[in-house]
């Protein structure tokens, strides 16, 4: 008798280790993962931690930098960002228009042929960044430029100068804008996609798909299923054009051609 009170007792005891263990372990585990959870916010800074999913409101900093430990983070509301990036950029600009005439008179001795009246297609395509997160901002960007991560953007954005995957919306930029699809509208002195379902007006547009309406000093596109309207336009496909000079794949003509 005394030996089964002895042995159960110590199953009683036995069966309380293991539940203090088990409470304790759930418990440890219940705060880690609380601790490390990704979290909606209605404001942060940016660059934004990484325990940050969705903003829905303000964001405020430096920008958006590439971060291997974050897969996707969305802002629904306001981003305003300063960060040196376009200063670098309109210095690079400035010394490229300093020394254009010099490169002209170069490329002319070396035998090179403008894309405007070269047969060759170029090469348009702006590459895809390989970067994390994938930002998504559905509002309004409000920032000296650029976004240093990939970002897609549906909205008004109001920069120096910026690239996104996908943008759909107004874009106004004084340096410009690179996007891979674009549907709506770019204001800028250089606007360059990979596919353009929208309005592009600046100095300078290029796109590989045009399925809308390019405005400028200079147009080209790959494959023109829309408009050129411009001083010079090329396309290296048929499209309709209007401008002083206007070359295609079947015709050179001023002021009409298709």
């Amino acid at each position: 008798m005394k030996t089964k009170i002895l042995l159960l007792l110590v199953l009683t005891a036995n069966v309380v280790s293991a539940q203090d263990s088990l409470v304790k372990e759930t418990r440890r585990m219940y705060l880690k993962t609380f601790a490390t959870e990704k979290r909606t916010h209605i404001f942060s800074v940016s660059p934004m931690s990484r325990k940050t999913a969705v903003v829905d409101g303000l964001v405020l900093g430096f920008g958006h930098i590439d971060n291997k430990l974050v897969e996707k983070q969305t802002i629904n509301g306001l981003n305003v960002e300063v960060n040196p990036a376009p200063i670098v950029g309109a210095l690079g600009l400035f010394m490229g228009i300093m020394y254009l005439p010099e490169s002209l008179r170069r490329g002319h001795s070396k035998g090179t042929i403008d894309t405007l009246n070269q047969n060759k297609k170029p090469d348009f395509k702006i590459p895809s960044w390989n970067k994390t997160p994938l930002l998504k901002l559905n509002g309004l960007n409000l920032s000296t430029g650029c976004f240093f991560t990939t970002t897609s953007m549906n909205g008004l954005n109001i920069s120096f100068a910026n690239k996104f995957e996908n943008f759909n919306g107004l874009s106004i930029t004084p340096l410009g804008v690179l996007a891979d699809r674009q549907n709506g509208v770019s204001l800028g002195l250089i606007n360059g996609t990979n596919e353009l379902n929208g309005l592009a007006i600046g100095g300078y547009n290029q796109t590989i798909q045009l399925d809308g309406l390019q405005i400028g000093i200079v147009n080209q596109s790959i494959k023109n299923h829309g408009v050129q309207i411009g001083i010079f336009n090329r396309s290296y496909s048929k499209g309709f054009q209007i401008g002083l000079w206007n070359k295609n794949s079947k015709r050179t003509l001023p002021i009409f051609n298709w």
